[in-house]
């Protein structure tokens, strides 16, 4: 029988012997612990905790300049939306070999557009 929900898991637990369903006595506190939860604030909690996680990895692993530009970025978005995403990779790509050999065949496509 296919299991897809936690009341599936329920059902099955129902229709079983009193001697079986002794010996799974953890899965139903599993089970029951898992239904008394408010499915709401368990995904707000985990994305808070997400968002927690990955502002702690950025603060570590970024230097203080690039923090500041993505914030500089950030205050005027609007001035972004209104860039050539285009011509500002074609650029990007254009200062170094390495990138030009790497991603330079990509934005042929790009480059004809315009």
């Amino acid at each position: 029988r296919e299991v897809f929900t936690i009341q599936d898991v329920v059902s099955i637990l129902h229709t079983l012997q009193p001697q079986t369903r002794s010996m799974l006595s953890e899965v139903e506190k599993l089970i029951k612990l898992c239904l008394a939860l408010p499915i709401s604030v368990v995904a707000s909690e985990r994305s808070f905790s997400a968002l927690r996680r990955l502002k702690t990895w950025l603060r570590n692993n970024m230097k203080q300049e690039r923090l500041t530009h993505l914030a500089i970025m950030n205050a005027h978005s609007d001035l972004l939306n209104e860039c050539d995403v285009s011509a500002l990779l074609e650029e990007f790509i254009s200062r170094s070999t390495e990138r030009r050999s790497t991603f330079g065949k990509v934005l042929k496509p790009f480059g004809a557009q315009t």
